[in-house]
């Protein structure tokens, strides 16, 4: 938004300024412009002129969403929770002006005769006296010309709406998404349904029976992807002989039992069925042969018999990807399949051993708390495997698998992900493995992803997975913000003495095999770093430095919610000040101002973001930056060479 604005208020050579040449390009761009933009930002617009108020005013994109008005709106009953009658006062008068709100928008696009291209409503309806008003709203939504309709509409308290059945007459809908305690209660008259332009259909959270479900599908003959996601009122669920149907996602309800799920589409390409049900009973599921062009096929929380899987994977001769999660399997499963492409085991119980023939697979994910032997009689000319397990359970038997699996199906690239849910620390003892002799095996790039990692003993971790993998490239992820885990990684790769060699005389144990370490950055890097000893113990220490000091700062500074902080530019150099080297002094290089920059930001989830600019430099002539941006979803450390 400010990067958007801020440079548009320079004067331009004939005294016009800019921002008043963008205020004169036509409504359709202005408003692809707001396209861009948060809801919030996009409404900060309309202070800059009686242009950009119209603009806003009109911007098709509707977003009513009652927390916009105060996240307390959807709490049904205030006085229980024992908030003050202020307070209560203030919820009531903020739902106010959140319908007077909807009311005026739809009214003025209904008039003046706007076209809309998405509405989106969030309301919860804590009296039945608001019923009527939302009702009101379904009838003019209904006069409009939109083209996506979004209606997350709950009661509470086992209470349902009942959806206006105008909405089904909307010949201009593509998209439309039901959500919330929605009730359709009554069949449809199917020759009243003018959804002749719908491509997707979603409903969560609506109480709807078989025979509706039957009447919107024969009703929708446009309609490509069909989602029912925890839906009441039904336990079995058909859908045949429809013209376009592709997409087919359905998640059953955890209170009630899916008993049947048939098929018979012959446009279909994708299904995706998950069961949340924690007795995992058993489902029917028919997918028939008729659906030739089926490429994707998910299924989660069944039980699974290996025998139906075997003869129902061939009958589909264009399946590309399986996701198989969480499902009951047998102890040996046997697949085979031309097509196959992608396959995805994640989490599924009692599998001992699997053999797969499945020649042109070239990506395979597999999660679980043990590793079954896999095999896989032919395969690719280029594979990655992606495999996950708890630190706690990758014991010798693990490893000798894991060894196995990745040397007979020759993969090349290997993402390895790592949880740690207790305080049990790896254990692994090289001596178990010295009479072994496995020749090394090399990958070209391995890849380690962390999930809030603790108490781990990190050299015992090293030697655990370089035993006998020998990676190309190694690539660090961090989902959490960790830098002990960082820093222990780069000790352990830099341990400079070893209690013991376990080189043989046909074997090279992986720290001699080590030669260097090329730090890769996926953003902004145009020359990469080859560390040595020195510059990472350097950069070990700069991270504790780093870390202790960006703590005091995040201690001592008052931030405010969702409100970045990017005013602090003073330099730190009593943290660079401490540092005995001569180059870590911002002094060095011609004294060049060092400036450093903290954000931060604390979302909802407690979670800091920071970007911190360092400074790291290997001489006196050339001043080099480090700039390590951490966040909850990923970390990079990115360098830069700085201007002189």
């Amino acid at each position: 938004m400010r990067g958007l604005f801020g440079c548009l208020n320079r004067d331009m050579s004939d005294g016009t300024s800019s921002i008043d040449r963008i205020s004169e390009l036509p409504d359709f761009i202005l408003h692809h412009i707001l396209s861009y933009l948060s809801t919030k930002e996009a409404a900060q617009t309309g202070v800059i002129s009686k242009r950009w108020r119209y603009v806003w005013e009109t911007f098709p994109i509707l977003d009513c969403n009652e927390w916009f008005f105060g996240r307390e709106l959807d709490i049904l009953n205030p006085k229980e929770l024992g908030i003050p009658k202020d307070e209560r006062r203030k919820i009531f008068n903020q739902r106010l002006k959140f319908m007077s709100y909807v009311d005026e928008k739809l009214r003025r696009f209904r008039d003046e005769n706007l076209c809309v291209k998405k509405f989106f409503l969030h309301i919860t309806l804590v009296s039945n006296d608001l019923t009527p008003r939302v009702d009101t709203w379904m009838y003019l939504v209904a006069d409009l010309c939109i083209q996506e309709l979004d209606l997350y509409i709950t009661m509470g308290r086992e209470r349902l709406y009942d959806l206006s059945k105008k909405l089904l007459t909307m010949e201009s809908l593509t998209i439309l998404t039901l959500r919330g305690c929605l009730l359709l209660s009554s069949r449809l008259d199917r020759n009243a349904v003018k959804l002749c332009s719908l491509v997707e259909l979603l409903l969560r959270d609506v109480s709807i029976d078989e025979g509706t479900i039957q009447d919107l599908i024969f009703s929708i003959h446009s309609m490509k992807v069909f989602t029912l996601l925890n839906c009441l009122g039904f336990e079995n669920l058909e859908i045949c002989d429809h013209d376009k149907l592709e997409k087919m996602v359905y998640h059953p309800h955890k209170d009630f039992k899916a008993k049947k799920l048939s098929i018979k589409v012959q446009t279909l390409k994708e299904v995706d069925f998950c069961s949340v049900d924690e007795e995992k009973r058993a489902c029917e599921i028919i997918v028939s042969s008729v659906c030739q062009n089926l490429k994707r096929l998910s299924l989660c929380g069944i039980p699974i018999d290996a025998k139906w899987l075997q003869s129902m994977i061939p009958s589909f001769p264009l399946l590309e990807h399986l996701f198989l999660g969480g499902c009951i399997l047998q102890e040996v499963m046997k697949l085979s399949s031309q097509a196959l492409t992608e396959m995805h085991v994640c989490n599924c119980k009692k599998l001992v051993e699997a053999e797969f023939d499945t020649p042109n697979v070239h990506s395979f994910v597999y999660r679980g708390k043990t590793m079954p032997r896999l095999y896989l009689s032919s395969f690719a000319a280029y594979r990655t495997a992606e495999l996950s397990v708890r630190l706690e359970n990758m014991d010798s038997l693990w490893l000798m698998r894991l060894n196995n699996f990745l040397k007979d199906n020759k993969f090349q690239d290997l993402t390895f992900c790592m949880t740690a849910k207790s305080d049990k620390a790896i254990s692994f003892n090289v001596e178990d493995y010295v009479g072994i002799q496995f020749s090394p095996l090399e990958l070209n790039i391995m890849k380690l992803v962390t999930h809030t990692l603790t108490s781990v003993n990190y050299a015992a971790l090293l030697d655990a997975l370089f035993w006998n993998l020998r990676p190309r490239i190694l690539s660090l992820e961090l989902n959490y913000y960790s830098p002990e885990f960082l820093k222990g990684i780069l000790k352990g790769l830099l341990a400079k003495e070893e209690p013991s060699c376990y080189c043989s005389q046909n074997l090279e144990c992986w720290r001699h095999s080590l030669k260097d370490i090329k730090l890769i950055t996926v953003k902004g890097l145009k020359s990469n770093i080859v560390f040595n000893a020195i510059t990472l113990n350097k950069l070990i220490n700069f991270l504790d430095d780093w870390v202790i000091e960006a703590q005091k700062t995040v201690k001592s500074c008052e931030y405010l919610k969702n409100k970045p902080v990017n005013e602090m530019n003073k330099p730190a150099g009593n943290m660079v000040a401490k540092r005995s080297d001569a180059v870590w002094h911002p002094s060095v290089a011609g004294k060049q101002e060092l400036k450093q920059s903290l954000y931060a930001n604390i979302v909802e989830e407690k979670a800091i973001v920071l970007d911190l600019l360092m400074a790291l430099h290997s001489n006196s002539c050339a001043i080099k930056f480090l700039q390590a941006t951490v966040c909850r979803e990923a970390t990079e450390v990115v360098h830069a060479t700085a201007q002189p």
